[in-house]
């Protein structure tokens, strides 16, 4: 007769398998930390916000990963950041909308990061769609192919291909008008 597990035994395997994934996550945040801290820098173009990302997006994936949802672990932490730059640039929107609505001002002063000054590229990857630096991103910096771009976005590689040229293309003009106006 096979013996079929009851609730005790299911918790005990739980709480028996929490440390083990606990330590295995461990070893993918060390292994992975920078380079998701990297793709948020170029996503925000703002350090410290990068940072606040970053520990985001690590808190969000480890429930996920304690309950082995997470396979390509790499991939989701991309698609992880992504959706995190996206609902943080979402929501500051909306509260900037709101407060121009009611006539007031923000009493938070954004402080330009010094890095997205000195640096053009990330001053002009900041100007690009989400879509598009996000495709820019991850096909350029993090040399990922246009399939696993697409994969890690959820898109279609010909999707991949068009942001990734507009991308580039504004890139370009919006360099060329850097340069110019120095």
């Amino acid at each position: 007769m096979r013996h079929l597990p009851d609730s005790h035994d299911t918790a005990e395997a739980a709480v028996t398998a929490r440390p083990v994934a606990d330590d295995t996550f461990r070893e993918v945040f060390t292994e992975h930390r920078t380079r998701v801290f990297r793709l948020a820098v170029l996503m925000t173009g703002n350090a410290h916000v990068a940072e606040e990302v970053t520990a985001e997006v690590f808190a969000r994936v480890l429930p996920r990963w304690r309950a082995g949802d997470v396979t390509d672990v790499l991939s989701y932490l991309r698609r992880a950041v992504v959706n995190e730059t996206r609902s943080r640039h979402r929501r500051r929107e909306h509260e900037a909308r709101a407060l121009a609505r009611w006539g007031g001002t923000s009493h938070i002063s954004i402080d330009t990061d010094r890095l997205a000054l000195a640096e053009p590229l990330l001053a002009a990857l900041r100007r690009l769609p989400a879509r598009q630096r996000a495709v820019v991103v991850l096909r350029y910096h993090d040399d990922l192919s246009e399939a696993d771009v697409a994969h890690t976005l959820g898109m279609a590689p010909g999707s991949v291909k068009s942001h990734a040229s507009r991308g580039l293309a504004q890139l370009r003009t919006l360099l060329d008008q850097q340069e110019e106006s120095r």
